[in-house]
């Protein structure tokens, strides 16, 4: 198995791992989760960013369906939410392959 497993080029790789991340870290079966600005460390993200991404990456590496009238317009809401979000054995793969990637200080 290859550890290039993007699906297209125009992935943000640090926004995918931490989707990908929060969802598993959140649990084995399929929950809600949603995406906040804070998520996302030194990323500058927007709705239509994470959306645009999790469309990408959606069903090879997240099974779930994105909820579209999240209202974003209040302060600390949610930028996006994922139901039934659960990482595929593919997206587990990544983000192992990701995470050695990425240089971590001991």
């Amino acid at each position: 198995m290859s550890t290039d497993m993007t699906p297209a080029d125009r992935l943000n790789h640090q926004v995918v791992y931490t989707m990908l991340n929060k969802v598993k870290h959140s649990g084995d079966h399929p929950h809600d989760i949603s995406f906040f600005a804070e998520d996302f460390e030194g990323e500058s993200v927007s709705r239509e960013l994470l959306i645009e991404q999790l469309n990408r990456i959606m069903p090879d590496y997240l099974l779930g369906e994105i909820e579209h009238s999240s209202d974003v317009s209040s302060t600390g809401a949610a930028l996006v939410t994922c139901k039934n979000a659960q990482v595929t054995t593919d997206g587990l793969a990544m983000l192992k392959a990701d995470y050695f990637k990425v240089d971590h200080p001991e």
